[in-house]
This record gives C-alpha cells, sequence and structure tokens, in this order.
C-alpha cells in the first residue's frame, strides 16, 4: 500500500483522526487550498473535531456536498438534542449531537449512541461525502454475490457500519476510490465514487 495513497487506510484501527487527516489530504489533493482561518467555535472542540475544521476551513468542500459538518462559529449548546449538534442530513433525517467537553465523545442521533465515538463518526462522513460528491461515481442495485464481485479489490475500512446514508452501510477503499454498500428491499446499493476518471 505504501505509494498508493492508501496509508490512511492502516491507521484506522489504532489512530481514527490521523486515518481521516490521511485520507482527506490525499482525496482532495487537486482542490486548491485556502489561506488558513482561524477556527473560532463558542464550544469547546474535542481533538477530532479540530482536524476535521484544519482541513474543512482551507478547502470547504470538506464540510459536505450532500450532508454536512456544521461550520466551528455555527456550534452551539441544543438543550432539546442534550449537547452540540455538529452535523445533519440535508433534509433533517438526521443530526449528529456530541458532549463537546468530552475527549473523544460519544455520537447520539436521536438520543441513541452511535456505535463508533466522534473521531469514527467523522471518518465515516468524510468517506460517504467523498462517494456522494465524486466527479466520477456509480450507482447499482444488485444481487449479494454481484456486490461482492463489484467491490473486489476494495478493503472494507474498518469501522462499524455507519448510520447514514442508510443503517448499516459498509465503507471500502481502494486507490483512488471509494465505495459503500447497504442492503436494500430488492438486493444491495452499491455506490462508488472516484475523483480521477478511470483509465
Amino acid at each position: 500500500m505504501i505509494g498508493s495513497g492508501m496509508d490512511w487506510l492502516a491507521a484506522v484501527p489504532h489512530d481514527k483522526v490521523a486515518a481521516m487527516r490521511g485520507f482527506l489530504d490525499v482525496w482532495y489533493a487537486d482542490v486548491p487550498t485556502a489561506d488558513p482561518t482561524e477556527i473560532d467555535s463558542p464550544v469547546p472542540l474535542p481533538a477530532a473535531l479540530t482536524a476535521f475544521y484544519e482541513r474543512a476551513t482551507r478547502k470547504p468542500v470538506i464540510f459536505g456536498v450532500h450532508n454536512s459538518v456544521y461550520p466551528p462559529h455555527e456550534l452551539e449548546y441544543d438543550e432539546d438534542e442534550g449537547g452540540v449538534v455538529f452535523a445533519a442530513e440535508n433534509q433533517g433525517a438526521w443530526a449528529k449531537v456530541i458532549d463537546p467537553d468530552d475527549e473523544d465523545p460519544e455520537v447520539y442521533d436521536d438520543g441513541e449512541p452511535d456505535p463508533e465515538p466522534l473521531s469514527g463518526v467523522l471518518l465515516q462522513f468524510a468517506l460517504v461525502e467523498a462517494v456522494m460528491s465524486a466527479p466520477y461515481a456509480t450507482h447499482e442495485e444488485v444481487t449479494r454475490a454481484e456486490r461482492d464481485e463489484l467491490l473486489t479489490g476494495l478493503t472494507r475500512v474498518p469501522l462499524s457500519p455507519a448510520s447514514f446514508p442508510e443503517h448499516g452501510t459498509l465503507l471500502y477503499a481502494g486507490p483512488g476510490v471509494v465505495a459503500l454498500s447497504y442492503q436494500s428491499e430488492a438486493g444491495h446499493q452499491v455506490l462508488t465514487g472516484r475523483r480521477r476518471r478511470q483509465e
């Protein structure tokens, strides 16, 4: 994997923040970088969120195209949610809530805890958005066998299944490609994204 742009994947089990940094740096390497801006937040920022903002404030596409992580100045305590909402689906289907005073806080969605802490959920968000906003993308509904064939050569990202875009979403990656898959009534949905045309 050395030299393939996949070094970040090896960091996932032991340092999700480093994995997220590495993935974002590789995936958005061709996006022009803006001058750094001060990360000004009215609430404390856990390390994973700070690392995300360090990239996103210089390359705003990282905040999300389909769904969104809120910019730091928009964060605030929400008494109804019982914490700080840091990310949301574009039509309000879900919102992710944390206690920002924790080092790597649990993430709640409609009062239910996510299997991944904030660092894992932000990496899931980055990977899902990479697929959803990719310049070159595919979306197919297939059988399980066809799904396995489509994903041949990709590595399952060692994270718990994501709750978005659908519950049970599995994430995969390979050099220059990210994919996600989830079960549907008719089989399996498989979405892939690339930043460059496949040769």
